[in-house]
C-alpha cells in the first residue's frame, strides 16, 4: 500500500510542489515527510502555514485511501488548525490518524512534528466519502 500511495502522490499535479514522501501507513494512520526546501519558507526561515496544512490534509487523505481503497475517494469538508511552534530549517513529518469511520463522514486528527515528535501544528479534520 505504501508504494501505491507514493505513486498517487508522485502523479498528482497539485501535490508535486511539496515533494511529500510516505513514511508509514496502515489501516488507521499515515505518516508523511515534507522535505525542507527554502521555497516553503516565509520570512525568518519558518515553513509556511499552508504547507503544514497541506501536509495534514494529504496525510489524512492517504490514511483514508489506505482504509477504503485507493480507487475510492473522500473530500475534506472541515479542517481546523492550531499552530503551536515554528518549523525551521528541517524536514517536517505529519502523522494523521482516523478516529471514526462513518458510512458518510470520516473524522481524524493530524499532527505536524519534527523527527523527535515535537509538534508544530495540530489539525482536526472531517472528510465526506464521495461514493
Amino acid at each position: 500500500m505504501k508504494q501505491e500511495l507514493q505513486r498517487l502522490l508522485d502523479t498528482s499535479q497539485f501535490l508535486k510542489p511539496y515533494g511529500f514522501r510516505v513514511v508509514d501507513v496502515d489501516d488507521t494512520l499515515c505518516r508523511l515527510e515534507l522535505p525542507h526546501r527554502p521555497d516553503l519558507e516565509r520570512p525568518g526561515g519558518i515553513i509556511n502555514g499552508p504547507a503544514l496544512i497541506a501536509a495534514a490534509d494529504c496525510a489524512m487523505w492517504l490514511a483514508i485511501k489506505a482504509r477504503i481503497g485507493i480507487e475510492n475517494d473522500a473530500l475534506t469538508s472541515d479542517l481546523n488548525t492550531a499552530f503551536l511552534a515554528p518549523a525551521k530549517g528541517e524536514h517536517v513529518y505529519c502523522t494523521a490518524r482516523i478516529l471514526k469511520m462513518g458510512r458518510r463522514r470520516i473524522y481524524g486528527l493530524a499532527e505536524c512534528h519534527d523527527r523527535n515528535g515535537n509538534m508544530y501544528s495540530h489539525h482536526a479534520l472531517t472528510y465526506v466519502r464521495t461514493g
